[in-house]
């Protein structure tokens, strides 16, 4: 399997070359931060309070469109199940080399009907693109294939969120309990088939890609966040089940299987800071692990077993800037960097919140 570097040393690092000339004098470039939700407050500072959910106004509504890309590859012999980017194949897949891009497409819309609450319904667009590459036996000699399976785009799995502010202060410090409900609107990873490629039997793909996980799930947390001049900190951990769904076909094969899912559950932290580097723009450090727990399945008439390889532990550290080009529209850029096998190895997003 594929590894990368994910030693304290180098998240160390990462957080040395964050801090600005202002951070290391102990001053803000614009003073002290006003973190007030005021009409004198900073954009910058209100852009990351909004960025962690955080910035609550009754009235307020919120149209933000998002793009991103995501791109990841592995090395390995045999797959039986795996994790890829939140979907998983059931069946035996003989690859050397898997390459995956997704272009995501997200519309999200939030509402606030009070001073200290907040409700978000996201609705994701995925098109994805997956490369497997083996060498095998064919004919006496080794024979490199590739495989390319394109989903030119469908529907994601979509979500709905509350965000309700449990403390606060005035010095800014507030504690945000968040409740998530995810629908398996997407297409699940359940019933696809698995096929051998003609040319190099050692070469064994799913037929299409899946958008969702199939099945429904519920998520819980609390997020902090909390100004110390010249900079923000902020934290979350979080807790996702997925509720058992049963299926007509749980089978890799043309011969339908019925069968029952149990998709792994996770736990996820995760925590950073970011400066104001004057009124409009500024810039986040944060990183963010989540353990998955193995899915399991159960065949009619048969025993709950666990899927192979289901269980994961992706960990990331993100990169941000956001830039206020007024107190009504923000535009926020994030670089994820995959830390462990099981996380991307890169994300890039764009989001633009505009308020209305």
């Amino acid at each position: 399997m594929r590894t990368r570097p994910y030693h304290p040393a180098f998240v160390a690092l990462a957080v040395a070359c964050a801090w600005t000339p202002q951070a290391w004098a102990g001053t803000s470039p614009t003073g002290p931060l006003d973190v007030q939700h005021k009409p004198g407050a900073q954009e910058s500072v209100q852009a990351v309070y909004r960025q962690q959910n955080a910035l609550f106004k009754a009235g307020q509504w919120i149209l933000q469109p998002g793009v991103s890309y995501a791109y990841s590859d592995s090395n390995a012999l045999t797959l039986n199940g795996f994790l890829a980017l939140g979907a998983i194949f059931l069946g035996q897949i003989n690859v050397s080399k898997v390459q995956s891009n997704i272009e995501t497409l997200s519309l999200q819309t939030s509402y606030a009907p009070t001073n200290d609450l907040e409700l978000s319904v996201t609705v994701p667009y995925l098109a994805r693109q997956s490369t497997y590459v083996s060498v095998g036996v064919n004919s006496s000699s080794l024979q490199a294939s590739q495989q390319d399976v394109t989903n030119k785009g469908q529907i994601g799995d979509a979500s709905a969120a509350l965000y309700y502010q449990i403390s606060g202060t005035s010095g800014g410090a507030a504690t945000i309990w968040n409740l998530t409900a995810k629908a398996p609107t997407g297409r699940g990873p359940y019933g696809i088939p698995v096929v051998t490629q003609a040319q190099n039997n050692n070469l064994s793909y799913p037929e299409s890609l899946p958008t969702g996980n199939g099945v429904w799930s519920v998520s819980t947390g609390l997020s902090f966040i909390k100004p110390v001049s010249p900079a923000i900190l902020f934290g979350s951990v979080s807790y996702t089940y997925n509720i058992p769904r049963s299926f007509g076909n749980i089978s890799s094969t043309t011969t339908p299987q019925p069968g029952q899912v149990a998709g792994g559950n996770s736990v996820s932290f995760g925590g950073g800071t970011a400066f104001a580097l004057n009124r409009r723009v500024s810039l986040t450090l944060s990183m963010a692990e989540t353990f998955i727990t193995e899915t399991r399945i159960k065949p009619a008439g048969g025993a709950w077993q666990a899927v192979v390889g289901s269980s994961g532990n992706a960990a990331v550290l993100n990169l941000g800037m956001s830039y206020a080009d007024s107190r009504r529209v923000t535009v926020v850029t994030n670089v994820a960097v995959g830390l462990t096998k099981d996380a991307p190895n890169i994300d890039l997003s764009v989001t633009v919140p505009t308020t209305f």
